[in-house]
């Protein structure tokens, strides 16, 4: 049995004073993604895929979320370039850390890979600032 080797990964996280709870809701409404400052006009298409415009061009998004376990897998097609993103909130005392890993899609050298995620920083930035205040 051949085996391939592992992929590179990027792991992104980030720490609000927002509940776990709080959190889930906020990323399960794919619209919310919008207030990170990086994808813009996401609307709902059909079977639960998404579309928006990226600084790259127009990507789809489908979301697996579980609720129970404050899990938001997700699938993000950019061209012919699909990303997978493993993501899970969890509380952290008063507040909560969500953490995205993403996995190198093949047709992305490591260079490509890490210089595509370098925008994911700004989103966060952006998500907290939202979080931190909303008060709903």
């Amino acid at each position: 049995m051949k085996f391939d080797k592992p992929v590179d990964v990027v792991v992104k996280i980030m720490t609000t004073n927002r509940t776990a709870d709080d959190v889930f809701n906020f990323f399960q409404n794919i619209k919310n993604w919008e207030s990170g400052g990086v994808l813009s006009s996401i609307t709902k298409d059909k079977n639960d895929w998404w579309s928006c415009d990226t600084p790259a061009g127009k990507a789809k998004i489908k979301c697996i979320p579980d609720k129970h376990f404050r899990i938001l897998d997700h699938t993000f097609i950019i061209g012919d370039v699909k990303w997978n993103v493993y993501v899970r909130i969890w509380a952290n005392n008063k507040g909560s850390t969500a953490v995205w890993t993403f996995l190198k899609p093949d047709v992305l050298s490591t260079e490509q890979f890490q210089e595509q995620l370098k925008a994911f920083d700004l989103e966060i930035d952006g998500w907290k600032r939202i979080l931190a205040n909303n008060t709903s």
